[in-house]
Parts: C-alpha cells; structure tokens; sequence
C-alpha cells in the first residue's frame, strides 16, 4: 500500500497524541495499526510517535532571483525566434542571436538584462522557458511535435 508523505504525516498527526496518552499494551496496539498503513520501520515509527509532531517548516530561499522577468521576457523572444530550440544549443548561439534580434527591432533590452541574457546557463533556461513550453506541448524530442507546438503559437 502506498501512501503519499503528506498522508502519513496526517495520520501521524492524528495518531501520535492517542499514542502517548495509551498505556503499555495499547501503544504495541496503535503502533502496529501505524505501521501497517504507512510501511515505516518499527523504530522509527517509534520515534516519531513519541516526540511531538512538528509543522514542516517553510523553505527559505537564501538569495533573491538573479533573473527577473524581463530575462524571461528577452529569452522567450530569442526562444521564438530560434524556432523553439532546446536550450543547450540557444545558449551558445545567444551572442550572436541576440545583437541580431535587436538589429531587426523585434528584441530591445537594456546592458545590464542584456548582460545577464548572455550569461545564462542551459538549466536556467530551460527553467525560465519552462511555462511557454509546456502550454505548448513542446517536451517531445520528434519534429513533428515542435511544428504542431509552434503553428498553435503563431496561428
């Protein structure tokens, strides 16, 4: 039986206080209920059971973003322009790309967005790009898929 984390800690939350309000023999009782429906190890769920069960706490990003959305905004449009092409080949192409774009007018951004356009790694593309590609359908390797993706984004 499988069940989601956030389930078992549920009914961790649910079972824990009955557990340490049981005496010696119910506790063998509703540790063995527990460990049936959640599939931890005798001692571990010990553990748990008998300590206070605590929130888990909020993740705290130590640093701000470094690519904003006008980044975001710069590489979806080199993006398109580059017929949707993964981004371990649109980083290297982006020095000349970009100037390029810029020259036809269909790409205006300031040096210092420009700066950090060319500086980008692959994965960080590929995270920034992540909303336009999914509504688009495009996470299959096969051309066919792509041309259907980019006549739904143009037509």
């Amino acid at each position: 039986m499988f069940m989601s984390v956030r389930a078992k800690r549920e009914l961790l939350a649910q079972v824990a206080p009955r557990y340490r309000a049981a005496t010696h023999g119910q506790k063998s009782v509703v540790l063995d209920e527990f460990l049936a429906s959640t599939g931890y190890a005798r001692k571990y769920a010990i553990r748990l059971l008998a300590q206070p069960v605590t929130a888990p706490a909020p993740i705290q990003r130590p640093r701000a973003p470094t690519y904003g959305a006008a980044v975001q905004a710069a590489l979806r449009t080199t993006w398109a322009a580059a017929n949707g092409i993964c981004a371990k080949r649109l980083v290297p192409f982006l020095p000349e790309l970009v100037p390029s774009i810029e020259r036809h007018g269909h790409l205006a951004v300031p040096a210092e967005v420009r700066q950090l356009l060319l500086t980008v790694s692959p994965a960080t593309t590929d995270r920034l790009l992540r909303p336009v590609r999914q509504p688009h359908g495009v996470v299959s390797r096969g051309m066919k898929s792509f041309s259907v993706a980019v006549t739904e984004r143009l037509g």
